[in-house]
C-alpha cells in the first residue's frame, strides 16, 4: 500500500493505486454480512458467469435517472459518503458518484473475467486527458490475491495503446457475456499484466480506461467486493493540474456531444 501522494502519482501514470478504505472499527463484518444476505438472497443469472455476481443497488438519496429499477438499500448511502475525504486527498475533490454500488462475489470454483476498459466516451477528445475522468472503487470484503480471483490490470494502458485493445470483445452486454473460456485475447496471460494483491478492507481505485480483468477464484470460498463508480463532469483540467494539457482538450468545444462507445479510437495512442 502506497502513501497519499504516492497512490496519487501511480494513480495518474500507472491507471490504478491501492490505499487504506479507513472504514471505522467493525465496519467491514458489517459490509460482510450486508453483502452476504443480498447474494444469499440473489438468483444468479447465467450471464453473470465471469463476474460471479452483479447486484446493483442505489442509495436511499439517489433519484432521477441513476435509480431506474434498481432496489435502493441505506448501506450504500455509507458507501458513496464515506471515502469523500479520501478521493479529496488523491486530488479528486470533484468528483461525484453515479448512485449506485455493486456487489461482485465471485464463487468458488469460478472462472476469472475477461480483459476488459470500461471508459465509454471514447470519441470523445477528454480521452486524451493524462488524469482521471472517470475512476472506479473496489472495496474488498475479503483478502484477495492470485488464488481467489484478483484483479489483473496493465499499467499505462489507460493512456497508451497495447496489442489487447485491437482485439478485445466489448464487456458485457456488448459482447462479454457471450465470449467462449477459451478466447486467446479476452483470457490471454499478458506479459505486462501485474496482479493486484490485497487485504480485506482495502481499496483500489482504477482509471475506467484501464485495461483490467481477474484471475479465477480456485479456492473454495467466495471473493467479494462492493465496486463504485465516481466521476466528474468538468472536462477541463483540475484546478492541481500544473503538467501539459492535449491541444485537443484546449481547443475542445465544451458543448462538445459525442456518441458513447467502448471501442478506443484515434484518442488512444
Amino acid at each position: 500500500m502506497t502513501e497519499i501522494g504516492q497512490a496519487t502519482k501511480q494513480l495518474i501514470e500507472e491507471g490504478f493505486c491501492v490505499v487504506d478504505g479507513e472504514l471505522p472499527a467493525g465496519q467491514l463484518d458489517i459490509l460482510r454480512g450486508w453483502s452476504d444476505d443480498w447474494l444469499d438472497n440473489t438468483e444468479f443469472p447465467a450471464k453473470w458467469k465471469y463476474q460471479g455476481s452483479d447486484i446493483k443497488l442505489r442509495g436511499t438519496k439517489t433519484g432521477g435517472a441513476t435509480a431506474n429499477n434498481f432496489e435502493s438499500d441505506a448501506m450504500v448511502d455509507f458507501l458513496i459518503e464515506h471515502p469523500d475525504k479520501l478521493l479529496k486527498r488523491l486530488g479528486l475533490y470533484d468528483f461525484g458518484s453515479i448512485g449506485l454500488f455493486q456487489i461482485i462475489a465471485k464463487p468458488g470454483r469460478s472462472p476469472g473475467l475477461y480483459w476488459h476498459q470500461d471508459w465509454m466516451k471514447w470519441n470523445d477528445p477528454v480521452s486524451l486527458s493524462p488524469w482521471c475522468q472517470t475512476v472506479f472503487l473496489n472495496w474488498y470484503l475479503t483478502d484477495t490475491n492470485r488464488k481467489n480471483g484478483c484483479l489483473r490490470v496493465i499499467p499505462g494502458s489507460h493512456r497508451r495503446r497495447v496489442d489487447l485493445h485491437q482485439h478485445l470483445i466489448p464487456p458485457h452486454e456488448g459482447g462479454g457475456y457471450e465470449v467462449d473460456e477459451t478466447n486467446e485475447w479476452m483470457f490471454q496471460d499478458h506479459p505486462d499484466a501485474v496482479d493486484v494483491d490485497v487485504r480485506a478492507g482495502q481499496l483500489v481505485i482504477a482509471d475506467a480506461r484501464l485495461l483490467h480483468g481477474t484471475h479465477p477464484n480456485t479456492t473454495d470460498e467466495r471473493r467479494t467486493l462492493l465496486l463504485g463508480w465516481f466521476f466528474r463532469r468538468d472536462t477541463r483540467p483540475p484546478k492541481w493540474w500544473s503538467d501539459d494539457v492535449p491541444e485537443e482538450i484546449v481547443d475542445r468545444d465544451p458543448l462538445l456531444k459525442t456518441k458513447w462507445t467502448r471501442q478506443p479510437g484515434g484518442y488512444l495512442r
